[in-house]
């Protein structure tokens, strides 16, 4: 499934990421890359997301956040 496929507040795991090179260098320095754990806090104007990966909340446009595979993780505990 894609980021916006799933749903509000899913403990999900990056597993590709479709961007060019440029912007999948700029993701993976964020933190966002594969094996990543993040989950979705917020649906965004326009279809975008808001994900917190390792403490921090990224806004992804709909165009960015369509091209990043993701499956969803049950949490521990």
């Amino acid at each position: 499934m894609t980021l916006p496929e799933s749903p509000l507040g899913a403990q999900l795991r990056v597993t590709g990421v479709r961007l060019p090179a440029a912007d999948a260098f700029r993701l993976n320095e964020m933190g966002i890359r594969l094996g990543t754990l993040a989950h979705v806090t917020q649906h965004a104007a326009f279809g975008g997301r808001v994900i917190a990966v390792a403490g921090s909340r990224y806004a992804l446009d709909a165009q960015t956040a369509a091209l990043i595979d993701v499956e969803h993780v049950e949490p521990l505990g």
